[in-house]
């Protein structure tokens, strides 16, 4: 925390409190949480250290759980359209056959992203909550690596 922030026992004031977890809150925006971590980064490193690094953290682990979520999706997508390769040799075959197994089976894997990015962003929530409360909140492994590499 900068010398000029001032501190009500041990925390943070209430204003950077607020931006932490507003940009932890953020996650919710789908990719434009992104622009607003950094954007409270960039406006509070010299205001409060806090709220700069909390900032920082929110936008990195958004950034990269977007980058595991679209992957995810990705890979869903491929091996449910490989899924319907056996659903059209059969739909040739027997036109009012059920479709076969393999369907159903890449149907309901796509529930393993949709648990995913609900897991992320109650994660985001539950740093949101943490920082309104003026804990300092660090990601698993991202907190740490942006502590040691000074950000």
């Amino acid at each position: 925390m900068s010398d000029n922030e001032m501190i009500v026992n041990d925390k943070p004031e209430f204003e950077s409190r607020l931006l932490a977890a507003l940009s932890h809150g953020s996650i919710f925006l789908q990719g434009a949480g992104i622009i607003v971590g950094v954007v409270v980064y960039l406006t509070q490193r010299d205001r409060s250290k806090y709220a700069a690094f909390q900032a920082l953290q929110a936008a990195v682990f958004q950034l990269i759980s977007m980058i595991l979520v679209v992957g995810m999706w990705i890979v869903w997508t491929f091996f449910y359209m490989l899924s319907l390769i056996p659903v059209i040799q059969a739909s040739e075959a027997a036109p009012n056959a059920p479709p076969p197994p393999i369907f159903w089976v890449g149907m309901g894997s796509m529930v393993i992203p949709f648990m995913v990015m609900i897991v992320i962003g109650l994660y985001g929530l539950w740093a949101a909550f943490r920082s309104l409360q003026g804990k300092d909140f660090r990601y698993l492994i991202i907190g740490s690596a942006l502590e040691k590499a000074g950000l």
